[in-house]
């Protein structure tokens, strides 16, 4: 018979991203277009800006460590 386990602490289903103030703005690390940042919604699971062309998710970390990249191969 097949023993089954469960995790203690369980899924967290929502990241706790670090969510900019309204009214910020960036660019995208990709293609360099404005990213728009997605209202903070508790239904809402995903990173806080969104850029429409690549069709790709950043977090705040995300951004930071895509200049500290761009300084690198400087």
């Amino acid at each position: 018979m097949q023993q089954y386990h469960t995790l203690e602490e369980g899924f967290k289903y929502k990241p706790d991203y670090e969510w900019p103030e309204d009214g910020c703005e960036q660019d995208c690390p990709r293609c360099g277009e404005s990213l728009e940042l997605i209202e903070n919604k508790p239904s809402y699971y995903g990173k806080p800006w969104w850029c429409a062309p690549c069709q790709w998710q950043f977090s705040q970390e995300d951004l930071s460590q895509a200049e500290v990249d761009s300084k690198e191969e400087e």
